[in-house]
């Protein structure tokens, strides 16, 4: 069994900063009452002690003194197993149990935050199934669209290439086949290479016919260096009319002869020339010349003949191009003219040779020149090794050998080349095809997540549904706690299954449940549950913050008698045994330790009357139950430079334990105490007593602040109810003109109801936001002055009760009362009143 003594520190956590528990702080004991307004920090303490629920504000740093088996720790970690025996009941929890299903068929109702959330995890899981199964839909259409734009892209390729290629690869290639084959197109690189249209062309063409393979020219039958001899040969005595010549007479016949006359001395022998020696050299002579003449003739015929075989061959070469591949048409033509010029260049060569001789013919003694093409440019090749122009013929040759290589091995090379051109057209549409691929592929996996992810929503749907859930008390238990919590039965609970509840209101189907019954259903299912889960009651701290603040009123000890009953009313012997049992062990509860957290006066006050009712047996040798009743108050402290609200601990009562007698001082003050209109006196003349006496710190100043306007006003507003009842419920305004009708009074209402109703927020006995203003001592002394005012008997027996000092709240007089003053004022017959010696109306008068 685990008991929280105290809370030592937490270092910023809401309005505890830094703060610690002071020296004189009371420890908490098996009942922990505590009073608390709003804003004073008792649901923050109430969510500390619950850190399995939100840990949060344990990261800044929370230190809480436990028991355990008799000895303290200080527990720091919100993951303490000490936690594990102790529940909290909050507004969170009310949040977390009671869940209420709208627009359902039945009135559903969930309660028990294990149910609530497990079926509020239910709900959320079928949403996000519904959207993940129409996001999946969705994401199905677009796989389609886009799978179809893919698909439809692929086949705009295919048939591109079927209709390029002249349907080569047949009906069979399509969309799958250019799926399968993007990969392999060529890269922009090597299509920048390729000339597409002779590609095409070489994959379209028709098988054509062979070429013949062009014939050799016709030889000549003379050459060059024969032509050059004969051309440059002189007139000389033929070789069979010198035989008996030498070497030198013959050249003298052949040079001296034209050098002599007849009767000239011989120029070699310096003899006398005879006519008929010249007549015979003469004859020598002419016979060698006719011979080179006709040699040169016959030369040049010779040629002639060969020329006319030439120009026959040359006519031979093809005018077109005309049944070569049509990619090889520009080079077939430009074969031709080449062969066509190279001819004309051997015609000329032949044609030069040939005049040369016949001009040798018709003057022997002449060496006319031989003018030979020196060759073209565009000719490759420049004489033959006879010494006449080449004839440019290889790449005439060449073009046809290609043809007929074709022709040859027609199907595989239009086939290499269809294929060729098929990767240029896919490498074409590649980045394009793989742009929708990959928004087909982001679809599909997108459909792939979604689909997975409704797979799993559906199995957490059928784990939410299935599976144990937390039964939580009886329907019978709950409807009769419900109907003596709010003093009424028109709600009822009916099982619906293992985690809901069908709800009716006077057997209609409930829209809503207020706030109260919320809290009131979910405070019903927290004790109900407080053994569930294998739980033993006795072994847990019970932390209970506000069970009322959103009831209304009118049930406040409703919510007050359930607790009661269901944690203190059901006693038993701490050996074991029941009620009855007489051991020294003493009685016990039904949890181990309640820490009970209220803003409510009231509510507060009931409890503190009821502890301290208990019998005496409970508390014999303190062996028993124990309480303690605390309030929180929150106090303006200086820290550093500037001024802090700090919440304290301070007990209800001399000591807020059990007292022994009743004829106890304490237990008189706190018994006094307990009536909020006893209480917010006490409070509001403490302050101006503080205030009044001239040494009130800064701190002290905005303490009794923050008492003005909402407590005092809270104060007349008590007042006034028992003294004008008429006006219970009305405007404050009109209760303080009952109150000072008479026109004297005028500024004193105007007073009150500008600091006291104008600046107040109208909350139950809320203290602690300061208004910071310098009049509070000032407006208190109008509030109790008002009181003495209409009911000085009243006022002087509320100060006899808590032993206060008349003459320390009522403002100073030095002067008589006017009679117009007196008009509105009840006489005081109290000889210590402050305003007795003032008073001029007759002794007699009685109020």
């Amino acid at each position: 069994m685990v008991k929280i003594m105290r809370v030592d520190s937490i270092n910023d956590f809401r309005i505890f900063h830094n703060w610690r528990s002071g020296p004189d702080t009371p420890d908490f004991d098996h009942v922990t009452l505590v009073h608390a307004n709003n804003g004073s920090g008792k649901s923050t303490l109430a969510r500390l002690l619950s850190p399995a629920t939100d840990a949060s504000g344990w990261d800044a740093g929370v230190t809480v003194t436990v028991e355990e088996a008799g000895s303290t720790r200080q527990v720091t970690s919100p993951d303490h197993p000490c936690w594990q025996n102790v529940v909290v009941f909050n507004q969170d929890y009310v949040q977390r149990a009671v869940r209420v299903h709208d627009g359902t068929a039945d009135a559903l109702l969930t309660l028990g935050p294990d149910a609530v959330q497990r079926q509020k995890a239910l709900e959320e899981t079928q949403e996000d199934l519904t959207a993940a199964s129409r996001s999946r839909e969705e994401a199905q259409e677009e796989s389609k669209n886009t799978d179809r734009a893919l698909s439809d892209y692929a086949k705009k390729v295919a048939d591109e290439i079927n209709r390029s290629l002249n349907y080569r690869y047949g009906r069979g290639y399509n969309a799958s086949s250019v799926k399968k084959e993007i990969d392999t197109g060529l890269d922009d690189a090597t299509r920048s290479a390729v000339d597409e249209q002779a590609l095409l062309s070489r994959a379209r063409a028709a098988q054509l016919d062979l070429q013949q393979v062009p014939s050799l020219p016709p030889a000549i039958t003379v050459s060059v260096l024969a032509v050059r001899d004969l051309l440059t040969e002189t007139p000389s005595v033929p070789p069979t009319g010198e035989i008996s010549l030498t070497p030198t007479q013959r050249d003298w016949i052949t040079t001296g002869a034209g050098m002599h006359d007849a009767g000239d001395s011989c120029i070699f022998c310096a003899g006398t020339v005879t006519q008929e020696r010249l007549d015979e050299l003469q004859e020598l002579l002419t016979l060698t010349a006719n011979s080179l003449s006709e040699r040169a003739r016959q030369m040049a015929q010779q040629l002639s003949t060969d020329r006319d075989a030439v120009d026959r061959w040359l006519t031979s070469i093809p005018l077109s191009s005309a049944g070569v591949y049509p990619d090889l048409d520009t080079r077939y033509s430009d074969a031709l003219e080449a062969a066509r010029k190279s001819g004309k260049q051997f015609q000329d060569a032949l044609d030069s040779a040939r005049r040369a001789l016949i001009a040798k013919s018709e003057d022997i003694h002449t060496v006319p020149p031989l003018d030979l093409p020196s060759g073209n440019a565009d000719i490759v090749g420049e004489e033959t090794p006879d010494g006449w122009p080449t004839l440019e013929l290889e790449p005439w040759r060449g073009v046809i050998d290609e043809h007929n290589r074709r022709t040859a091995e027609f199907a595989k090379d239009t086939a290499a080349a269809a294929d060729r051109y098929k990767l240029f057209v896919l490498g074409a549409h590649r980045e394009q095809y793989k742009t929708l691929q990959a928004s087909f592929e982001e679809a599909r996996a997108r459909e792939r997540r979604l689909s997975e992810e409704k797979t799993r929503l559906e199995q957490r749907i059928r784990e939410l549904s299935g599976g144990e859930f937390d039964p939580g008390p009886g329907v019978k238990w709950l409807n009769d706690e419900l109907c003596r919590l709010l003093g009424r039965d028109e709600l009822e609970l009916q099982v619906l299954d293992d985690r809901n509840y069908v709800i009716t209101r006077h057997g209609a189907k409930v829209d809503h449940l207020s706030e109260g019954e919320k809290t009131a259903l979910a405070l019903l299912h927290f004790l109900g549950s407080l053994e569930d889960r294998g739980r033993d009651a006795k072994d847990l701290c019970v932390v209970i913050d506000d069970p009322i603040s959103s009831l209304d009123s009118d049930i406040a000890f409703g919510a007050s008698a359930v607790l009661w009953g269901n944690l203190l009313g059901m006693l038993s012997c701490r050996c074991g045994g029941d009620e009855a049992c007489k051991c020294p062990a003493g009685k016990r509860m039904r949890v181990d330790q309640l820490i009970l957290f209220t803003h409510s006066f009231d509510f507060f006050r009931n409890w503190s009357n009821q502890l301290d009712r208990l019998p005496a047996s409970l508390f014999k040798n303190n062996s028993g139950l124990s309480y303690v009743q605390l309030e929180l108050r929150t106090r303006w402290r200086a820290i550093g430079n500037c001024h802090r609200r700090v919440p304290e601990w301070t007990t209800f009562g001399a000591t807020g334990r059990y007292y022994k007698s009743s004829n106890d001082d304490g237990y008189k003050e706190r018994t006094r105490l307990r009536s909020e209109y006893h209480y917010l006196f006490h409070r509001c003349a403490t302050a101006m007593i503080t205030l009044n006496t001239g040494s009130a710190t800064t701190e002290e100043q905005m303490d009794a602040e923050s008492l003005l306007p909402n407590a005092s006003r809270r104060l007349l507003e008590g007042f006034l109810a028992h003294r004008h009842p008429e006006h219970m419920g009305g405007k404050f305004r009109e209760s303080l003109k009952a109150g000072l009708s008479h026109n004297a009074d005028n500024p004193t209402r105007v007073l009150l109801d500008s600091y006291l109703n104008r600046f107040s927020h109208n909350e139950e006995a809320t203290m602690g936001t300061t208004l910071h203003r310098p009049e509070t001592a000032k407006m208190l002394t109008f509030v109790f002055d008002y009181l003495h005012r209409l009911d000085p008997r009243h006022f002087h027996g509320m100060c006899t009760a808590l032993k206060l000092d008349p003459h320390a709240l009522l403002p100073r007089r030095t002067t008589a009362f006017s009679q117009e003053e007196l008009a509105g004022r009840t006489l005081c017959h109290d000889e210590q009143c402050p305003f007795f010696p003032w008073q001029e109306a007759p002794a007699t008068s009685h109020p």
